[in-house]
C-alpha cells in the first residue's frame, strides 16, 4: 500500500506538544500526520520525569478538562503522586507526580498508533512549502513532499540542536539523537525570526550503587488527588524518592572545577531556565550557600536509573564524578548517563496570534519549546491548543482563545506573546492575577463551556459535569436562603462541637463561613444531601472565600471590558500623537487585537493606552 502524502494537518515533532496537537487534530476528524526523527522516542521525558507542581498542575488539569491526554495518562503511568502546599490555602494546593518514563512513552505511542485519522511518520522535516503567505506542505530530508492544509511545529530542542558536555560540542537534538539542521533556514526564508536558548539535564546514576541510608525517603499518597477527575483508581503506585544535600566540600570542588564549566569558558553563551539552574550557576550566583537540595527520582519500574534532580550540569565527565563523590549517599554512585546542555533555535512568540497561528505564514502554528517555553506541561498545553485551532480553521470555525482570566493556559499564551523573558518561560502561580479563581480543583467548572465548544470530550462526560455544576450552584443558593435560629438545641450542638453559640438568626452559608465548620457539619442544623466529595469541596470553597472570589470577579469584569475594546486589524500606530517609540515598537511587532492585549505588551504604559483609546474612538 502506497503511503498517503496528503493531509489536513501535519504535526512536526512528537514530544508532549506534538502528541497533544496530533491527538486533538485527529480526534476532531482531521486527517493528521505526526512527523518525528525517531519513532521510538515519542513522548520521551528527556529531563525530569515529573508532571505537575505549582502552576504546572493547573495546566495539566485544564488540558484534561478540555479533552487532552497528559493528565489521565500521568494518572495511569506514574510512580507516585502527592499534594503540595496543603497548609498554604486552597489556591496553592496542587498535585505533583513522578511519571514512569518508560511506560508513559510506550503507552502514549500505543494511543497515537491506535487513534483514527492519525499517521505516524519517521522522517526529518527540512523545509516548509509555502504558497504566497500560506503553508501548503513540507519536504522531508528524503526529498518527499507532503501536502497539508495546516502545519503545527512542535520541534522541541531539535532545531539546530547542539549538545554540550565540558569542551565537547556536537550536533544533536538530545543526547544520542540527531538534530534538525535545515528547517531553521526554511523558517528564516519565510520571515520567521529565530533566537537561541539552552536547557540542561543532570547525570543519571545506577540505583544499586546509592547508599540510601544517608538520605531521607519521601513517599507520595496511596489515594492522591489525581490530575483527571475521571481517573478511577482505588490505590495509586507509591514508590519513594530520596532527599540529600550538597556539602561545603561539594561547593569547594565545584568552585575549583568552574574553570571547566562551558558557562565559564564561553562554549555556552545562551540562557537556560532561571527556575532550574545548573549547579555551576548556583555556585557562581550563591557562593556562600552550601546545602543545595538534591532529589533522587526513579525514572521507571523498568530501569535502575535515578535522576539526580538538583545536580544539573554540563561540566566535563571527570568534574561531574568528582562533585558527586562529595554528596551524602552518592560517594560510590556509578554514573550511567552524564549531564549535558543543549542549545537550540526557537521562534519568539510575539510572532503569533493568541490561537498560536503565525502572523507571518497563514495556517502555520507553533507549540512548545519552539515558542521559548520550558516544561512538559507548558508544551502539552500549547500543543493541544494549536492542534485544536489548526483543525477548527480547516472547519471554518473561529479559533479557541483562552484568556488569562479563564485559565493558566490563557496566562501562558498571553505572557508568551506579550512579555519578553530572558530565559525559557515557565508558568508560575505568581504570573496569574486571578489565582483564587484559577484553582486546580475548579478547572472543570471554569472550562466546561470551552470543552463543549471544542467538542473532544464525550457528551456523557459533559452532561455529568453540567449536572455537578448545577448541583453546586443550586446548593449554594439554598444555603444562602436557609435560616438557622439560635434556639437551645442549636446552641448546645454548636458548643459541643467547640463553636460559639448563635446570638441571632443567621443564614446557613454564614455558619459555613466560620473557621473549622465543614459542609458535613451543617447536617445538624439544616437538611443536606450526601453529595460526592467533589461537590462538597466546591460548595465549601465558594462560600468560605466568597468575599475574595467576588473581589476577583469584579477585577475580571474590568479586564473583560478592556478585552472587548477591539483594535482595527491594520491600525496605523504612527497616527497616534504622543505614543512612545518603545510602545510603537511593541505594538507594531505584536499587532494586538484589543486594548486589553495592548496593555500587556512590554513597554506600553497607561498613558500610551489612554492615547490609543482616544485615537480609536475618533
Amino acid at each position: 500500500m502506497v503511503r498517503n502524502k496528503n493531509f489536513d494537518v501535519i504535526v512536526v515533532g512528537a514530544g508532549h506538544a506534538g502528541c497533544e496537537a496530533a491527538l486533538a487534530s485527529a480526534r476532531l476528524g482531521m486527517k493528521t500526520a505526526m512527523f518525528t526523527i525517531y519513532l521510538d522516542n515519542v513522548a520521551m521525558m528527556s529531563c525530569n520525569p515529573a508532571i505537575g507542581g505549582p502552576g504546572k498542575s493547573h495546566l495539566v488539569t485544564e488540558v484534561d478538562v478540555l479533552g487532552g491526554e497528559i493528565g489521565r495518562h500521568t494518572d495511569k503511568y506514574n510512580l507516585q503522586l502527592k499534594t503540595l502546599n496543603e497548609t498554604k490555602g486552597i489556591a496553592a494546593r496542587v498535585t505533583r507526580g513522578q511519571a514512569d518514563k518508560y511506560w508513559y512513552r510506550v503507552k502514549m505511542k500505543e494511543i497515537l498508533e491506535n487513534t483514527d485519522n492519525l499517521d505516524l511518520i519517521q522522517e526529518t522535516v527540512d523545509e516548509l512549502i509555502v504558497d504566497g503567505k500560506s503553508v501548503i506542505g513540507l519536504r522531508s530530508s528524503m526529498g518527499i513532499e507532503y501536502s497539508a492544509k495546516a502545519v503545527v511545529l512542535a520541534t522541541g530542542t531539535f532545531l539546530k540542536g547542539r549538545v554540550v558536555v565540558g569542551d565537547v560540542k556536537y550536533e544533536a537534538g538530545r543526547q544520542g539523537e540527531m538534530s534538525s539542521e535545515k528547517l531553521s533556514e526554511s523558517l528564516l526564508e519565510n520571515g520567521i525570526e529565530l533566537e537561541r536558548y539552552q536547557t540542561a539535564t543532570p547525570p543519571r546514576v545506577d540505583k544499586r550503587t546509592v547508599d540510601f541510608s544517608k538520605m531521607q525517603e519521601l513517599k507520595g499518597l496511596d489515594t492522591p488527588k489525581y490530575f483527571s477527575m475521571f481517573t478511577d483508581k482505588n490505590r495509586n503506585k507509591n514508590l519513594p524518592t530520596w532527599l540529600t544535600f550538597t556539602t561545603p566540600n561539594t561547593v569547594e570542588v565545584a568552585k575549583e572545577l568552574l574553570k571547566y564549566s562551558p558557562i565559564v569558558t564561553g562554549i555556552i553563551e545562551t540562557h537556560g531556565p532561571r527556575h532550574c539552574p545548573s549547579l555551576d550557576r548556583k555556585v557562581l550566583n550563591f557562593p556562600e550557600k552550601t546545602d543545595h537540595q538534591i532529589f533522587l527520582e526513579q525514572e521507571s519500574t523498568e530501569s535502575n536509573e535515578l535522576y539526580v534532580n538538583g545536580l544539573t550540569t554540563a561540566m566535563p565527565p571527570f568534574a561531574q564524578e568528582k562533585m558527586m563523590r562529595t554528596i551524602a549517599g552518592l560517594e560510590d554512585a556509578k554514573i550511567m548517563r552524564y549531564g549535558y546542555a543543549v542549545e537550540y533555535d526557537y521562534a519568539p512568540a510575539y510572532q503569533l496570534f493568541p490561537s498560536l497561528e503565525s502572523k507571518k505564514v497563514k495556517n502555520l502554528y507553533f507549540a512548545g519549546q519552539i515558542n521559548g517555553t520550558s516544561g512538559y506541561e507548558e508544551a502539552a498545553a500549547q500543543g493541544f491548543l494549536a492542534g485544536v485551532n489548526a483543525a477548527r480553521k480547516l472547519m471554518c470555525m473561529e479559533p479557541i482563545i483562552v484568556d488569562r482570566s479563564e485559565a493558566y493556559l490563557g496566562v501562558l499564551v498571553d505572557d508568551l506573546i506579550h512579555k519578553k523573558t530572558p530565559e525559557p518561560y515557565r508558568v508560575l502561580p505568581s504570573r496569574a492575577e486571578y489565582r483564587l479563581t484559577l484553582r486546580q480543583d475548579n478547572a472543570f467548572l471554569r472550562l466546561l463551556e470551552k470543552a463543549e465548544e471544542i467538542g473532544i470530550v464525550s457528551k456523557e462526560r459533559l452532561d455529568y459535569l453540567k449536572k455537578i455544576k448545577n448541583t453546586i450552584e443550586h446548593e449554594i443558593y439554598r444555603l444562602k436562603e436557609e435560616v438557622i435560629r439560635p434556639d437551645e438545641e442549636v446552641n448546645l450542638m454548636l458548643e459541643g462541637m467547640g463553636f460559639e453559640p448563635l446570638r441571632k438568626p443567621i443564614r446557613a452559608n454564614e455558619l459555613l463561613q466560620r473557621k473549622g465548620v465543614t459542609y458535613d457539619d451543617l447536617r445538624y442544623f439544616c437538611g443536606i444531601k450526601p453529595y460526592p466529595d467533589l461537590v462538597k469541596q466546591q460548595i465549601e470553597i465558594e462560600i468560605k472565600y466568597d468575599v475574595f472570589i467576588d473581589r476577583e470577579k469584579a477585577q475580571i469584569e474590568k479586564f473583560k471590558k478592556l478585552e472587548s475594546l477591539k483594535i482595527p486589524e491594520n491600525f496605523d500606530y504612527d497616527t497616534v500623537k504622543g505614543l512612545s517609540n518603545i510602545a510603537k515598537d511593541g505594538l507594531f511587532n505584536v499587532r494586538p487585537m484589543s486594548i486589553g492585549e495592548a496593555s500587556r505588551i512590554s513597554g506600553v504604559t497607561g498613558n500610551d493606552i489612554a492615547l490609543l483609546i482616544a485615537q480609536i474612538n475618533k
